[in-house]
């Protein structure tokens, strides 16, 4: 009887799109403008296909390589990728927001620092005006 209770329960509450809580690994010291790609996510915790909606990137499902930007469907144990191209300025970041079922996560990349300025040795100055260097040599 229990057992009966718990399935009409479950079937009464209709599918679980919801997935459990994903992060993806934020990337630091990435080259400037350069398209950067994040570890994958697993999906897990659903029973149906989930809605995915991405902001400021892309995404890619199972590491098929077609990366959009438009909304599909995951299911339980897709995995996905974010991506997007970083900023052209030097320690900024760029957030690309992956939405499944409701559920949200932030890929952050963030530049390097600006390269080092290389100032030119200053040349050596003599201590002695020419001409008394010319008299000094003698």
């Amino acid at each position: 009887m229990l057992l009966s209770l718990l399935l009409l329960n479950l079937e009464a509450a209709g599918p679980d799109t919801i997935p459990d809580a994903f992060t993806f690994t934020d990337q630091t010291d990435v080259a400037v403008s350069s398209t950067i790609t994040s570890a994958a996510i697993t999906v897990a915790g659903i029973d149906s296909a989930a809605t995915i909606t991405v902001t400021g990137g892309e995404y890619d499902i199972n590491a098929s390589g077609t990366f959009v930007s438009s909304s599909g469907t995951v299911d339980n144990g897709d995995t996905v990728r974010a991506r997007h191209t970083s900023s052209a300025s030097y320690l900024t970041a760029v957030n690309t927001v992956v939405t499944i079922g409701g559920v949200s996560d932030t890929f952050t990349s963030t530049t390097v620092a600006a390269p080092a300025v290389a100032y030119p040795t200053p040349r050596r100055r003599h201590a002695l005006p020419r001409r008394i260097r010319r008299h000094v040599r003698a």
